[in-house]
């Protein structure tokens, strides 16, 4: 679940215009990653990618042996002869001759014969077939894109946040869309500076709340409303973090079909998540950057990753300064690539 970014957060409308984003630089393609290089090496379509489940990971199987405890020997008592005492000679009783009834011999007893009167039969129990599971729904791609390239930016945060968890929950390679990308990277790189911000009143009753002052309905509900800024903002934040999800899926549809991770340059939306990290005005848009960074720290990006953590250690916002020391922390833990012959 994408969380929303604090109510109190206010963002200074920039007089600079954004840059947006240059796409001329790498040519992305989500089907087929790769450089515009000569001789680069061409790869298998991404479409032709088998569907197998990408958030399970295998479980190593424990084998429990099963214990044998040592039986103590079992001691051989040593048989005593005893003699049988002498007893005396009783007398044999004849017991008398028992007269058989020959009309009774072959006649079935009546217990066998006789059943209870109207006693219903039970009838064989047939047990109803179970339900087949039911199959995933088709996701409808071109909806979703429509949905984020609207300008309502409600729907627009919401539809985004679907794609999220549907590409969190289950295998979507129908969510590696190169228009649906194209929307999400829309989005990062929208200028928002235009866009209407908090009133001075708003921005006064949110300082009360960070002092702890009790305020009324009334205006608890006016320091909460969401600016069309801030809301601009926030689904930028949902971009990136989308972004980040739907590149880890591809590196790993990527690995089953050429037995390699593609080159972090060539993820699509890579060098919009720099960008943001190295040039976004807003600091919380940065930190969002930083974290969408570290979501794909894998062996192969480690030089990248640690030298753009490295440099946002300096950064004037001690948040981001946080987030910066979280993401070197996780490649701490991250395996160096193995060394590649010449």
């Amino acid at each position: 679940m994408i969380q929303s970014p604090l109510p109190n957060y206010t963002m200074p409308i920039q007089q600079a215009q954004i840059p947006a984003p240059e796409y001329n630089a790498i040519k992305i393609n989500i089907v087929d990653p790769k450089v515009n290089v000569p001789g680069a090496q061409q790869t298998q379509s991404m479409y032709s990618y088998p569907q197998s489940q990408i958030y399970s990971y295998p479980q190593a199987q424990q084998v429990y042996a099963p214990q044998v405890y040592a039986q103590p020997p079992v001691q051989q008592q040593a048989q005593v002869y005893m003699p049988n005492p002498v007893v005396a000679p009783q007398p044999v009783s004849v017991p008398a001759p028992q007269v058989i009834n020959t009309q009774t011999v072959n006649q079935t007893p009546p217990s066998v014969i006789q059943t209870p009167a109207n006693e219903p039969q039970q009838a064989p129990q047939v047990q109803a077939p179970q339900p087949a599971a039911p199959a995933a729904p088709a996701l409808n791609v071109p909806a979703f894109t429509q949905r984020i390239k609207s300008d309502d930016l409600e729907d627009a945060g919401k539809a985004i946040e679907e794609v999220a968890d549907i590409a969190q929950t289950r295998p979507a390679p129908e969510l590696l869309d190169t228009d649906l990308m194209e929307a999400l990277l829309g989005v990062i790189g929208k200028d928002s500076s235009t866009l209407e911000g908090p009133t001075e009143k708003q921005k006064e009753l949110r300082q009360q709340v960070l002092e702890g002052k009790q305020l009324s309905e009334a205006d608890m509900t006016e320091a909460n409303k969401i600016t069309p800024l801030e809301m601009a903002e926030r689904n930028k934040q949902y971009a990136l973090f989308t972004t980040a999800i739907l590149q880890n899926q591809l590196i790993d549809e990527f690995k089953k079909t050429n037995n390699m991770t593609p080159d972090i340059k060539d993820l699509p939306g890579m060098e919009q998540i720099v960008t943001t990290i190295k040039d976004n005005p807003n600091p919380m848009l940065r930190a969002s950057g930083l974290a969408a960074l570290a979501y794909n720290a894998r062996p192969e990006y480690k030089p990248v990753m640690k030298e753009i953590f490295e440099l946002s250690q300096q950064d004037a916002d001690e948040n981001v300064q946080k987030v910066a020391a979280e993401g070197l922390a996780k490649l701490a833990t991250v395996a160096d690539a193995p060394a590649q012959a010449a």
